[in-house]
């Protein structure tokens, strides 16, 4: 009819002015309709009828989902002023010797704001904890089955002089599929520190006993994340696993000290690649061959909470792998870093990309870290810096090869924007990890060193 011939003209008029030809020859003749200039009374038809469109539904009010969206923006224009790290540490740069193998995980250990304490891991099958501003090494475990390839520390809540534990939890994921809680005994305070735990400096023996071992996975466990310490308790109550079987297991217990046991797994599409906690009742789960998101609850048995498409337009393509996950310290944002040199800030529990941030540099395979500063003004992602290398061949035959500095990209969350590129090792960047009380960064690589910023 009428009706339908002027709207297919309003079309064809449309992609003709927007010189997209192929579409139009397309349309023309699957319709049999043609435009040419001058059949219709005015230009611009379909563009002006979707601004007036547009216009129009602005000016009847915005929608409860507008609102949130408003109040999400105010909240980020907020994070002004903020501190990012952008140089060596000056309280102490790192260990001064190289670990003698890759380093495949770091986790701060420290429980006041001024305390270096680090866990190290390398391919060699050793765990270092190294203290002070001179980086010593205080204690060591190597009763490995194979590699270790995750770490992470228990944190401590404020009341921790009030509910004192016997030792500090620390998390060790490994290739052989296992993990394992390794107990940090620090040295007994001074009598008159009136501190419930020794810290770094204060003389005793540090040691790293082995504790829980699991082997639930029956391929390498690539993440393991504590969750945070609930209210009135004094560790953690549930930590996460995710794997290359495709599964993530949740393991629980009812108090602090009492043993872990396993409470449910997920299956996911495919391999887990990262997991972090947005309570000490949900965690999140990411996984390659998957466009969502995962909000997980811990309770007698995990369930599901939400799942969060991660395409802005909600469709279920495929197109990028999430491969390492990171909650803002107020748990308000989830930082999400691809493979397609992509980071997407989300609300938490939500859709809504609140920035996308790029110009890190992160291949399909590699193994990135993602963080955010502890104000949340920043986000901290690891990359590859193209650089000069050395000349391969003889004489006239010689060539440059590439090689790759490991750097940390940072961005400024409020304008989305990177901000510094800074320059770290000789190599890839294989982990980093936030001081949880301040400033201040912990660097490993392939070059096998480990090094602190700040």
């Amino acid at each position: 009819d009428e009706r339908t011939r002027h709207q297919y003209q309003v079309i064809l008029q449309y992609l003709l002015e927007k010189e997209l030809l192929e579409a139009y020859s397309a349309l023309e003749s699957e319709t049999g309709v043609s435009y040419t200039e001058g059949d219709l009374p005015v230009a611009g038809v379909l563009e002006a009828s979707l601004d007036m469109f547009g216009t129009n539904h602005t000016a009847q009010g915005a929608t409860a989902e507008d609102a949130e969206a408003k109040a999400a923006e105010e909240a980020l224009q907020k994070l002004t002023g903020g501190a990012c790290c952008t140089g060596p540490c000056s309280a102490g740069a790192g260990p001064q010797d190289s670990m003698g193998a890759n380093v495949t995980a770091v986790a701060w250990a420290s429980i006041t704001h001024s305390e270096l304490l680090v866990v190290v891991a390398t391919a060699d099958r050793r765990l270092r904890l190294f203290g002070g501003s001179e980086a010593k090494v205080l204690a060591e475990f190597s009763e490995f089955s194979s590699p270790p390839l995750g770490l992470d520390a228990a944190c401590f809540p404020e009341a921790m002089d009030v509910l004192p534990c016997l030792y500090q939890e620390i998390l060790v994921t490994t290739m052989g599929g296992e993990a394992l809680l390794l107990q940090l005994q620090r040295p007994k305070p001074p009598p008159a520190s009136g501190r419930a735990w020794g810290l770094v400096g204060d003389e005793g023996l540090w040691s790293l006993a082995p504790g829980q071992h699991f082997k639930d996975h029956q391929k390498q466990v690539t993440s393991g994340r504590f969750a945070p310490v609930p209210e009135g308790q004094a560790a953690p109550l549930s930590f996460v696993t995710g794997s290359r079987d495709h599964k993530a297991r949740i393991y629980s217990r009812t108090k602090s000290g009492a043993e872990f046991v396993l409470k449910g797994t997920v299956e996911m599409l495919g391999e887990v690649t990262s997991c972090c906690w947005v309570s000490d009742q949900t965690c999140v789960l990411a996984a390659r061959d998957d466009h969502q998101l995962h909000y997980w609850d811990v309770c007698d048995k995990p369930k599901e909470r939400v799942k969060v498409n991660l395409n802005a337009l909600g469709d279920s393509i495929v197109s990028f792998t999430v491969l390492a996950l990171a909650v803002s310290p107020d748990r308000s944002m989830v930082a999400a870093c691809t493979d397609k040199c992509r980071v997407i800030v989300l609300q938490a529990y939500t859709a809504r990309q609140l920035r996308n941030l790029y110009g890190a540099v992160i291949g399909d395979y590699d193994v990135p870290n993602v963080s955010f500063s502890l104000d949340a003004c920043f986000v901290y992602v690891s990359s590859s810096l193209p650089q000069p290398g050395a000349r391969q061949g003889y004489g006239e035959d010689q060539a440059p090869v590439a090689a790759f500095c490991g750097q940390l990209a940072i961005f400024e969350v409020r304008t989305a924007t990177a901000v510094l590129q800074l320059p770290c090792h000789e190599k890839a960047v294989r982990c980093f990890h936030r001081h949880p009380l301040s400033e201040v960064l912990v660097t490993g690589s392939f070059d096998k060193t480990v090094k602190y910023w700040s």
